[in-house]
């Protein structure tokens, strides 16, 4: 998936704040941690907190970005 991908998926994204996509910078920064120590299914209710309170975005957020990069790879 390329950033211009994400960025329409973003875009289109109609939930309210607290479950929307995490911005396009948010998203690299995560998905480059995940891809260097974690799988997606391998992420526990522990991890997912602590990565969404580092990059400070809600659970709903995280757990939807974990979906697109588990369908899409981004």
């Amino acid at each position: 998936m390329t950033s211009n991908d994400y960025l329409n998926m973003y875009a289109n994204d109609r939930e309210d704040r607290y479950h929307h996509l995490p911005p396009l910078d948010i998203a690299i920064k995560i998905s480059r941690i995940l891809s260097k120590r974690f799988k997606v299914k391998d992420i526990d209710l522990n991890r997912r907190e602590m990565l969404a309170n580092k990059f400070n975005i809600t659970d709903c957020s995280l757990s939807k970005l974990l979906e697109e990069i588990k369908y899409h790879q981004i």
